[in-house]
């Protein structure tokens, strides 16, 4: 009777096992297709965000598209200009988009909330805004350009220094 019910237990503590390893799994697969959504949820927001920017330049008397805006003399908006940040291992270069929150975070002497940064760069700092920066920076953290060293603080990863200078 007692190798029975140790059997049964035997066989049952497989099959749990078992399941187990199919849970752990399929935890897997979701957290991969989430990171996925989450990646797009944020280009969405972020494109949206850009949207609606253009039109309310576009309705505010701003050039048609296609044309290019008016600059003024400023040699660091030359395209010949240095990124604020480069991968300092291989040399590679941040999307252009990315700069201003770099150069910034790169003058900074400690991390920066979403918030400040919002505030810092003269955007608007509402909660919309706020997000989706947050979102955008997030998207910098999983490119390796920044380092979030504790929830919602962010900061310049290892290895992103600003470029030598010629």
């Amino acid at each position: 009777m007692e190798q029975e019910l140790l059997a049964l237990l035997k066989q049952r503590e497989g099959a749990v096992r078992r399941r187990v390893e199919g849970l752990r799994a399929e935890l897997a697969a979701l957290n991969e297709r989430i990171a996925a959504a989450e990646e797009e949820l944020s280009d969405l927001v972020v494109t949206q965000a850009t949207l609606a920017g253009v039109f309310a330049e576009r309705g505010a008397g701003a050039p048609e598209f296609g044309q290019a805006p008016p600059r003024d003399a400023d040699p660091d908006d030359s395209p010949g200009c240095l990124p604020p940040v480069v991968r300092a291992a291989t040399g590679e270069v941040p999307a252009e988009s990315d700069w201003p929150v770099l150069a910034l975070l790169a003058s900074a002497n400690t991390p920066l909330r979403a918030k400040e940064i919002c505030e810092r760069l003269e955007e608007v700092a509402d909660h919309r805004h706020v997000e989706t920066l947050r979102m955008r920076l997030k998207r910098m953290v999983r490119g390796e350009w920044l380092a979030e060293p504790s929830r919602g603080l962010f900061m310049l990863a290892d290895g992103v220094r600003a470029p030598d200078r010629p």
